[in-house]
C-alpha cells in the first residue's frame, strides 16, 4: 500500500502510477506532502512551490534525516510546511520536476532517491 499524506488526510494507493497521478496534481500548489509504503518510515516529506520544491528523505523515527541539494540553485523559495512559511538555504531547492522523480523513485525502491543529490542533516 502506497499513502500520501496531506493536511487534510491521506490518500492509500495499491500502485505506483495511481499514487503518481495523485502527487502530478497534488504538487502544483503551494504546500508540502508526505510519501510512505505500509510503514511510516522511511518517507519523503517534499514541499512545494511551483515550478520549486524542497525533498527530505526520512530513514527512520528519531533516524536519519536528509535533504535535496542543489549546488546551482541560488534563489531563494519559500514554501509551506505544516500552513507556515519556510525558507531552506538556496541549495536545497530543486526543480519540481526532479521532486516528481524522487517520489516515483522512492515509491519502486522505497531507498533514498538517487535522482539527485542529498545533504545530510
Amino acid at each position: 500500500m502506497i499513502f500520501v499524506s496531506q493536511k487534510n488526510g491521506s490518500v492509500a494507493f495499491q500502485t505506483v502510477d495511481g499514487a503518481m497521478e495523485f502527487v502530478q496534481e497534488v504538487v502544483q500548489k503551494k504546500d508540502d506532502i508526505w510519501v510512505s509504503g505500509d510503514e511510516e518510515y522511511p518517507c519523503l516529506a517534499v514541499c512545494t512551490n511551483a515550478p520549486y520544491a524542497a525533498v527530505h528523505f526520512i530513514q527512520s523515527d528519531g533516524g536519519e534525516v536528509w535533504l535535496s541539494y542543489n549546488e546551482n540553485n541560488q534563489r531563494g523559495v519559500d514554501f509551506l510546511v505544516d500552513g507556515v512559511e519556510w525558507r531552506p538555504t538556496a541549495d536545497a531547492v530543486v526543480s519540481l520536476d526532479d521532486a516528481i522523480a524522487c517520489v516515483k523513485e522512492f515509491l519502486t525502491t522505497y531507498k533514498k532517491p538517487s535522482c539527485i543529490q542529498w545533504q545530510e542533516l
